[in-house]
């Protein structure tokens, strides 16, 4: 089995980056436990080097001649092994050979077929990298979902207040004579990577909230206004869970509102083992209609759904982390072999080769703000994530938020592994 190699560094001048994270990618390429032929690389940096995106793509590519493909976005934090970085000038890039055959880049220049256009090639999964300030943002990942097979979308929203910048380079466009300076840097819209099965990906999604209700049915909603759960109305059933008596007055439910979200999911799967479920999307509250005793969502509600209140919780956060973890290493761990790293050099991305790797190559994990706080830190996150997976290649960026399926994911964390597979 051999990693994906990956590499990170953090500068005021994003060329002093580039150049740490190219040598170190050349060192993990060295390695005897790397990916040889890597095609793809995944870049994430922070919104401090936006403004030279193009220079430093165009960089990396000349650098790294073997990578074909290149995809990525600027974000406000990224997420490499178990170090975050936030509010300073970051770059991680991670390599993966998987097979030409069997994923495509797409972005609005060059959007993602509809399954059956291209023959031989289904989309399984996506990779999303998008641009908040989207306003059919909504729309456009349902679309997208639409044309992969399994409905998967998983990434985040790397900018949501403008500035930020997404990558997708083909190396053949940028050889060719028509690429100019802004080559593969992209503004708006969807950008990312698909892949087919047989990339054999796994994902999951972490939340970070403890539920304060059963799981209770959307008896009647208009657009965001829920006024009916189980055929009473909304607001009286979320005082009730709350503990707030109407004599207590509107300034008391007020303040706890701050602090309570709505987790929808489809009938029947919002709790599993008295958490949320998988399929749950936390929505935030916000406000509440005491003349229709009605509670306002951030995203349309529709009837027939299950809706459970929920706050965030700390201990909830990182049971849910480590089991998401574990239950992907664990998962995958029975079908294939662990080889020893003891015999070689340090990798660079670790700085150790004590112990055994995992059977996981590589991951992506995106995450929200709101997770690193609860867990007293982004880079605490990342030391819980890595002692549930293991000690393989992670890289990710902070979201504004998260993606996963064809929805926003708010303080959610979005865990995508890939195993290794026979050569196709």
């Amino acid at each position: 089995m051999s990693l994906f190699p990956m590499a990170h560094a953090a500068h005021a001048d994003w060329r002093v980056a580039v150049r740490e994270v190219v040598q170190r990618l050349r060192a993990c390429l060295a390695a005897a436990w790397q990916a040889r032929r890597p095609r793809l690389g995944l870049v994430y940096c922070t919104h401090d080097y936006a403004a030279d995106a193009g220079a430093l793509l165009s960089l990396l590519a000349r650098e790294l001649p073997q990578v074909s493909d290149w995809a990525g976005c600027s974000a406000p934090g990224v997420l490499a092994g178990e170090r975050a970085y936030l509010r300073q000038g970051a770059l991680a890039v991670m390599l993966l050979d998987l097979p030409a055959a069997h994923y495509r880049l797409y972005s609005g220049l060059v959007p993602l077929g509809q399954m059956g256009d291209e023959a031989g090639f289904i989309a399984e999964q996506a990779l999303v990298h998008a641009d908040g300030q989207v306003p059919e943002l909504a729309e456009l990942l349902q679309e997208l979902s639409v044309r992969t097979s399994g409905g998967a979308l998983v990434g985040g929203v790397g900018a949501s207040q403008g500035g930020g910048v997404q990558f997708a380079l083909r190396a053949e466009d940028f050889r060719s004579q028509r690429a100019g300076p802004a080559a593969g840097v992209l503004r708006g819209g969807l950008s990312g990577v698909a892949w087919t099965r047989a990339v054999a990906s796994a994902a999951r999604l972490a939340h970070a909230c403890r539920p304060v209700s059963p799981a209770l049915a959307v008896t009647a909603a208009e657009g965001a206004l829920v006024t009916e759960l189980d055929g009473q109305p909304a607001l009286t059933v979320l005082l009730r869970a709350l503990g707030i008596a109407p004599a207590d007055g509107w300034r008391s439910a007020v303040e706890q509102l701050r602090s309570t979200f709505a987790a929808l999911a489809p009938p029947g799967q919002g709790l599993r083992r008295e958490a949320l479920g998988p399929l749950a999307r936390v929505q935030g509250i916000v406000g509440i209609d005491p003349r229709q005793l009605g509670i306002a969502l951030s995203a349309p509600v529709e009837p027939g759904a299950q809706l459970i209140f929920c706050r965030l919780d700390a201990p909830a956060a990182r049971r849910g982390l480590m089991e998401v973890g574990a239950a992907l290493r664990d998962a995958l761990a029975p079908e294939l072999p662990r080889p020893s790293l003891a015999s070689g050099p340090a990798c660079p991305w670790t700085g150790s080769a004590e112990g055994e790797p995992s059977c996981i190559r590589g991951a992506i994990y995106v995450s929200s703000l709101e997770r690193g706080e609860l867990f007293g830190g982004l880079d605490v996150e990342l030391r819980t994530l890595s002692h549930a997976l293991g000690k393989v290649p992670v890289i990710g960026f902070v979201a504004e938020p998260p993606i996963m399926q064809a929805g926003l994911q708010r303080l959610a964390g979005v865990l995508t592994v890939f195993p290794e597979v026979e050569e196709l």
